[in-house]
C-alpha cells in the first residue's frame, strides 16, 4: 500500500559540525605570502633601487601577487579543487545588491566630494595626470589603465589572500575583529621590505609609521565588515582599489597632501563608527556587527 507523502517519515540530517580551526595552514599561508612577495622586493631594495610614481621600472607590482598565490597554494592543499573553485566563484561574486555596492564605491563619491570642497575654497587642484602617476606603473597608460592595473593586480593580488582566506580561517577562532587586527599586523609587516623600495614610503617620517598602520587596521576592520556581509573578494578588491587610486597617487600626496590625508580619514572615520555599532552590539548581546550574515 502506498503510504501517504504527508506520513512518510523523512531521515533525520544531523547538524553540521564547525570546521575546527587548525592554525598549519594559516601559517603555511602567511609564510608563503611573505616568500612569495619579498623574493621580488628585497633583491630590488637591497641593490639600491627606488620605484618612482609614475615609471614602469622597477615596479613592485609582481610582489602584490603574493598574498593572492599564495592563498590558492594552500586552498589546493586542503581544500583540492572544491576549495579552489570557491575561491575563484568569490573572486568574481558580484551580486550583492545595490546597497553593498553603494558602500563599496562610497569611497569614490567622498573622493569626488574633496575635490569639490577643494574647487570651491579656491585650492590648488593637481592635475589630471598626476592621478595617473603611481608607484610601479607607467602614467602613460592613463587613469582608465591605472585604476584597472591597481583594481586587478594590487585589489585582488592582496584582498584574495587577506580576506578571501586568512580572515574565514582566523575569525574562526578569534572572532571577526581580533581576525581584523591580527591580519593587519601581519598585513602591515608584508610591506616592510616597500619602505626601502617604494619613493613614496621612504619619504615617510618615524611619525608617520603609527598613522600608516592605523590606516590598515581600520582599513581590516572595514574589509571584514564588506566581506562578511557579502562573500565578495571582488568587492573589497574594489574598495582596495579605489582607495589606492583615489589616495595613493602623486596627485593625491603632493602640496600638503590633503586628497591623500582626507582618503585616510575617510577610512578611520568608517572604522570608528563600526567599532561603536560593535560595542553597542556586544552590550545589548545581539550578534556582531562584523560577523557574517
Amino acid at each position: 500500500m502506498k503510504a501517504w507523502p504527508a506520513l512518510v517519515k523523512r531521515p533525520t540530517v544531523p547538524p553540521r559540525e564547525p570546521v575546527p580551526f587548525d592554525p598549519k595552514p594559516v601559517v603555511a599561508f602567511f609564510v608563503l605570502a611573505y616568500a612569495i612577495s619579498w623574493v621580488w622586493v628585497i633583491p630590488w631594495a637591497a641593490t639600491g633601487h627606488t620605484v618612482y610614481e609614475g615609471e614602469g621600472w622597477p615596479t613592485h607590482f609582481p610582489s602584490l601577487l603574493g598574498p593572492m598565490l599564495a592563498a590558492f597554494a594552500v586552498t589546493a592543499w586542503t581544500a583540492g579543487q572544491v576549495g579552489v573553485r570557491d575561491l575563484l566563484a568569490r573572486m568574481v561574486r558580484w551580486r550583492i545588491g545595490w546597497r553593498w555596492w553603494l558602500a563599496v564605491l562610497s569611497p569614490l563619491a567622498f573622493f569626488f566630494g574633496v575635490i569639490g570642497v577643494m574647487a570651491a575654497a579656491g585650492a590648488d587642484l593637481p592635475t589630471r595626470n598626476d592621478f595617473a602617476r603611481i608607484s610601479g606603473l607607467p602614467a602613460g597608460i592613463g587613469i582608465v589603465g591605472v585604476a584597472l592595473l591597481v583594481t586587478v593586480v594590487n585589489g585582488f593580488g592582496e584582498e584574495t589572500g587577506w580576506r578571501g582566506y586568512a580572515l574565514p580561517q582566523l575569525q574562526r577562532r578569534f572572532g571577526p575583529l581580533a581576525a581584523s587586527l591580527i591580519i593587519a599586523v601581519f598585513w602591515a609587516a608584508w610591506h616592510i621590505p616597500q619602505f626601502f623600495f617604494l619613493n613614496s614610503y621612504k619619504n615617510f617620517s618615524v611619525a608617520m609609521l603609527p598613522v600608516f598602520v592605523l590606516g590598515l587596521a581600520c582599513g581590516a576592520i572595514v574589509w571584514t565588515w564588506i566581506y562578511n556581509h557579502t562573500g565578495s573578494i571582488l568587492a573589497v578588491a574594489v574598495w582596495h582599489g579605489i582607495y589606492n587610486v583615489t589616495g595613493g597617487t602623486k596627485a593625491a600626496a603632493d602640496g600638503r597632501g590633503t586628497i591623500a590625508a582626507a582618503m585616510w580619514t575617510y577610512v578611520v572615520l568608517n572604522a570608528i563608527v563600526l567599532l561603536v555599532l560593535e560595542r553597542r552590539a556586544r552590550r545589548a548581546g545581539r550578534p556582531s556587527i562584523l560577523a557574517a550574515r
